[in-house]
């Protein structure tokens, strides 16, 4: 297996690097087909890149909006990766509401959750942006959970280990099926497991997702 393609940017260019990544994956997308499809993720290195995204100038009416996973709360809670994504670029944009297609964390049933969302998703994604935590797991998929052998279900709901632990997340064979995948990753406290997935640690989620480009800043890729 050929090893997957990184990208080592500047730590003040990794927001407009990964913007560019997007937005250039997106035009190529739009170039072949009516629309696009753009599967994003939470946490605190991705917010950046979807306000430089958000600069972008895109025919923003084609393209849909998904989500790699979310945390079972309202979607106005600080947890809520949809708020994260809503505040940074859904409302610069001003995307219609039929463009955005939100996992339902405020739901009871979080099976019923899970199987409605799937059934929302597209055959597949065009674009995602997946990050990586530092035990190594993307998505919600966290090391040794049996939602790593899932191979029919594409949406689950599973549990973490950190608070808020319910979580909805896009199972390995949606990602794996993705067009084009970016993960992105940043800091020193990361080092050591991106070495591992770039090896092929097979134990660590992200490393399962091998359609991936990575995109790291110089901490992170230890150089």
């Amino acid at each position: 297996m050929s090893a997957p393609r990184t990208h080592v940017v500047p730590t003040g260019a990794l927001s407009q690097q990964a913007a560019d990544w997007m937005a250039d994956a997106l035009q190529t997308t739009l170039a072949a087909q009516p629309r696009a499809s753009l599967a994003l993720s939470g946490g605190s290195t991705p917010g950046p890149a979807y306000r430089a995204l958000a600069t972008r100038v895109l025919p923003w009416e084609r393209v849909d909006i998904y989500f790699v996973d979310e945390r079972f709360v309202p979607p106005d809670h600080a947890e809520s990766n949809y708020r994260l994504v809503e505040d940074t670029l859904l409302r610069p944009l001003q995307l219609a509401p039929s463009q955005v297609f939100r996992m339902e964390g405020e739901r009871e049933d979080r099976d019923d959750a899970a199987r409605d969302y799937a059934a929302r998703l597209p055959a597949v994604l065009d674009v995602v942006l997946l990050g990586m935590g530092d035990d190594g797991h993307t998505a919600s998929l966290f090391p040794g959970h049996a939602a790593l052998e899932e191979h029919e279900q594409r949406v689950l709901a599973v549990v973490g280990p950190k608070p808020p632990p319910w979580r909805l997340t896009l199972t390995l064979p949606v990602l794996q099926a993705a067009r084009q995948v970016l993960t992105l990753v940043s800091g020193a406290g990361k080092r050591d497991t991106v070495r591992r997935a770039l090896a092929g640690d097979s134990s660590l989620p992200v490393a399962r997702v091998t359609n991936t480009e990575w995109m790291l800043d110089p901490a992170a890729a230890g150089r």
